[in-house]
């Protein structure tokens, strides 16, 4: 008993000192960007789905709807995408300024209020989106709509905060 113990703390122990796997932003930055941009893609259109069926399931919608709230979240995607780009644009010259790029420290400021500028509009194309769907409906269903939309934002974004757990 004392050796199997002994052993998966071994066990245990020598994997998390390994440290974590090489993926993320190295990873990422090391794809060919036809194949960054195609996985973005494929992200994104999950990420609508996703957004779909949880808000259809909300407001207990038709085929129909649904298929017209298809359209509707393709829209606003068209409109996000401009501006999710120059974030990233503005976040990656911002990164590059505190590594010490000195082209992109003379710009810091500037990159700085792009980013910011960009949330205050992805913020504004939210409640566009919130108007638009909660447009008609019941006050619990707004309340539905209000809690899917702030659950699977927050996933999307890769947060697990237990405030939006149900």
């Amino acid at each position: 008993m004392k050796k199997l113990l002994l052993l998966s703390m071994l066990a245990l122990s020598s994997t998390s000192l390994a440290g974590p796997p090489k993926t993320g932003p190295a990873r990422w930055e090391a794809l060919d960007p036809e194949e960054r941009a195609e996985r973005q893609e494929e992200r994104a259109k999950k990420a609508r789905m996703m957004l779909l069926v949880s808000v259809a399931e909300a407001l207990e919608l038709t085929e129909a709807q649904a298929l017209k709230l298809s359209d509707k979240l393709k829209a606003l995607d068209e409109k996000r995408r401009p501006v999710r780009e120059a974030m990233h644009e503005a976040m990656r010259a911002v990164k590059a300024a505190a590594d010490g790029d000195q082209s992109a420290l003379a710009a810091l400021d500037q990159n700085v209020q792009r980013v910011l500028d960009g949330r205050v509009q992805i913020a504004q194309l939210d409640k566009e989106l919130y108007a638009s769907l909660a447009e008609g409906q019941t006050p619990q269903k707004k309340a539905r709509l209000a809690v899917v939309l702030a659950k699977v934002g927050h996933e999307l974004r890769g947060g697990k905060g237990r405030h939006l757990r149900e």
